[in-house]
């Protein structure tokens, strides 16, 4: 049985026992298909190069960042609200910047340079990236729209 003030894992909010809406699915799909799709990027362009040790700290740091927040969000965890929602808010404002680049600069730089690409590997790598920001504005949208509480609710 649940503690007071938790919601039940697998639940959010006020619709206990309906199970996790298709949005938090289609977030860890997303989310692993683009860390996945950074080792054939990283080989692809890089490789032979001995790989850029504080790039795979920062790589493994955001998965890391993404696994809590998403496994303490549907445990119901107090904090995992918190976690996953500033994952999103960096995914978001990550790719949004080359989006904006992309519309400041009529193309010729961001998303719609690299979506341009004469290499069609990097077009698919590039689409998954982008396919991860429109996943993650989609979760962030509807995380603000059932938000949990941070703390437990006292009984």
């Amino acid at each position: 049985m649940d503690s007071p003030g938790r919601v039940a894992a697998g639940s959010y909010g006020a619709g206990a026992g309906r199970r996790r809406p298709i949005v938090l699915a289609a977030l860890v799909v997303a989310v692993l298909v683009n860390y996945a799709a950074q080792i054939p990027y990283y080989l692809h362009q890089y490789y032979p190069g001995a790989p850029s040790w504080p790039g795979l700290a920062l790589l493994a740091l955001t998965f890391v960042w993404f696994l809590a927040g998403y496994r303490s969000y549907v445990r119901s965890r107090p904090y995992g609200y918190a976690l996953l929602l500033t994952y999103l808010a960096a995914q978001v404002l990550f790719y949004g910047h080359s989006v904006l680049l992309s519309v400041m600069h009529g193309g010729h730089a961001g998303a719609v340079a690299q979506l341009s690409s004469p290499s069609p590997f990097l077009v698919v790598i590039f689409a998954i990236g982008y396919l991860n920001f429109v996943v993650a504005v989609w979760a962030l949208v509807w995380l603000i729209a059932h938000p949990r509480p941070l703390l437990p609710s006292k009984p």
